[in-house]
């Protein structure tokens, strides 16, 4: 890149932030951010952030699960995109880089701007760009070249994506990164959408993981944070959303404590039953519908205090 380049990349950084625009783009926003609220130049020159190789192998222990899940999707998405010079890497919440899939050719390049496992990708320490605004702002990001902050890397183009755990917590980013020189903005955002679709896989089924044994439910409405999925256990209770679903829904936490009904958040019918688990689960509906309160759980059943309590016995379930 001449160094022409660089320096009217730092012009206009500043040009941009200090003109605070009232209605700044996205990529601006994160510039400002970069500039005021985490203090870095534009054309500031460190060494990487890199963790240990102990302190690495203890960030990707705890997310063994999500790794073997991820993994055999990035082998897919690494596919696609490997003769285009393209890494693909998946990061912790913290922008760790924990695995990272790329092609020996380019493996040198991408070492030098910082894309390697262990790397801290960080908003906070590298400016604007595809992992770390990514996880700042829980969205899928497209940074392409000369939008990243630093000018040491306005070389690359790099798409992120989010993955949310079972809570709706943020666990994760995917993300895939270029830095060919002949990277054009069509492929880059035909580069952001397979991340995305990626990053979907993998929290789809990390989903379903989190809630092995229970029934998965898809719904038909499609939302702009994916597929909204519940599980419901042996009975028709919802006992988890992912974060689509919590959305879509208006479900917190605090929804699971006592399992809703599905039919209460999905109005359909409920699925034939057999006498014993029908008696059960019309049990335990009549509980989380009661809010927990077992004389007005019993008078919705038509029965009897004591009855209920016989009831929940014979179920062995607890009030």
């Amino acid at each position: 890149m001449p160094a022409q380049n660089y320096a009217s990349h730092v012009e206009k950084v500043h040009a941009q932030v200090e003109s605070r625009a009232p209605a700044r783009s996205a990529i601006a926003a994160s510039w400002a951010r970069s500039m005021f609220h985490h203090r870095l130049e534009p054309d500031l020159r460190r060494p990487h952030d890199l963790l240990s190789q102990s302190e690495l192998r203890f960030e990707q222990q705890r997310l063994d699960r999500l790794l073997h899940i991820a993994k055999p999707i990035m082998e897919n998405l690494f596919t696609a995109v490997v003769k285009t010079g393209c890494c693909v890497m998946l990061t912790n919440k913290d922008s760790v880089v924990l695995h990272r899939l790329i092609h020996d050719v380019d493996e040198r390049s991408l070492n030098v701007l910082g894309a390697r496992s262990g790397a801290i990708w960080s908003e906070e320490r590298v400016g604007t760009n595809g992992v770390g605004t990514c996880a700042l702002e829980e969205r899928p990001v497209l940074i392409y070249k000369d939008q990243h902050y630093l000018e040491e890397i306005i070389c690359m183009s790099c798409a992120g994506a989010p993955i949310f755990d079972a809570s709706g917590d943020l666990i994760a980013v995917l993300d895939i990164s270029c830095a060919r020189d002949d990277m054009h903005d069509s492929f880059a955002r035909m580069m952001a959408s397979l991340v995305v679709s990626a990053a979907n896989r993998i929290e789809t089924e990390y989903f379903r993981a989190a809630f092995d044994g229970a029934r998965i439910i898809v719904a038909d409405e499609i939302t702009a944070l994916g597929t909204p999925l519940l599980a419901s256990d042996r009975d028709d209770l919802v006992i988890g959303a992912n974060r689509a679903a919590r959305r879509l829904y208006g479900l917190q936490n605090e929804t699971f404590d006592i399992p809703l009904p599905r039919t209460e958040i999905l109005p359909e019918e409920a699925p034939p039953l057999g006498l014993k688990d029908a008696e059960r689960a019309a049990i335990r509906r009549a509980m989380a519908a009661a809010r927990g309160n077992a004389t007005l759980a019993a008078k919705q059943l038509g029965v009897s205090r004591a009855t209920f309590y016989r009831l929940l016995k014979k179920h062995q379930l607890s009030a």
